[in-house]
């Protein structure tokens, strides 16, 4: 019986709460202004209305669609001549096995083969000076930027063969230098990885080419 009064005070509460409210003004004999919710005579009225807020949904700002699926960049082969084997693709147990160089693929070719820019973008570093192994497995390398922040990277070329330098645009084709068989390589091939940094470093992203790589010859193993 007492929480079915209290609910109803506090019913009778909120409903006043909503209501209109009249507030009378009056001046004392001593000429202090004072207000009152009771009438006197000459007193001053005035009407105040409750604010009510309400809350305003906030619209969805709906963001442009695409008009054509995004599509993965498919990579031309970076050479030219061929058909030449693929000899160790991704995760290869050979040398494929770390995170800059997981999703590399290594094209067996004849020393010499023409390297060409896979995509367009600019020339971020490069080396040209090593003979053999050398001190870097890479060997001689070109790398390059490409516009949505990824590198495609060219290694084991021969030495001397670079002809693009630091800075320079290549587009799509661009001859970048010659293949070879320096730094880590077990034969006359072309090492193309494709890499994006990370917080923890470049890291080897996956990639295809646009068409089926070939099976013969593969010049790294001789045959």
């Amino acid at each position: 019986m007492i929480m079915r009064f209290l609910l109803c005070c506090g019913l009778a509460t909120v409903a006043l709460s909503t209501q209109a409210m009249t507030l009378y003004k009056s001046t004392d004999a001593n000429g202090e202004v004072f207000f009152s919710d009771r009438h006197t005579p000459g007193a001053q009225a005035f009407v105040i209305q409750e604010r009510r807020i309400e809350r305003v949904k906030r619209p969805v700002r709906e963001l442009p669609m695409p008009s054509y699926p995004q599509q993965a960049y498919r990579y031309p082969f970076p050479w030219r001549g061929g058909p030449f084997r693929l000899s160790q693709g991704p995760n290869g147990s050979f040398s494929h096995t770390d995170a800059k160089s997981r999703y590399a693929m290594d094209i067996a070719m004849p020393e010499g083969t023409s390297i060409i820019a896979a995509r367009s973008g600019v020339v971020v570093k490069t080396e040209n000076n090593q003979a053999g192994r050398g001190n870097d497995a890479s060997g001689n390398f070109v790398r390059v930027r490409h516009d949505d922040g990824t590198e495609g990277v060219y290694l084991h070329l021969k030495q001397g063969s670079v002809s693009v330098r630091v800075g320079q645009r290549v587009g799509l084709g661009t001859p970048l230098a010659l293949s070879g068989n320096t730094g880590n390589s077990s034969g006359p091939h072309l090492h193309f990885v494709v890499q994006r940094a990370t917080e923890a470093g470049l890291v080897s992203i996956p990639y295809e080419f646009n068409q089926p790589v070939g099976t013969l010859p593969n010049f790294a193993l001789g045959n």
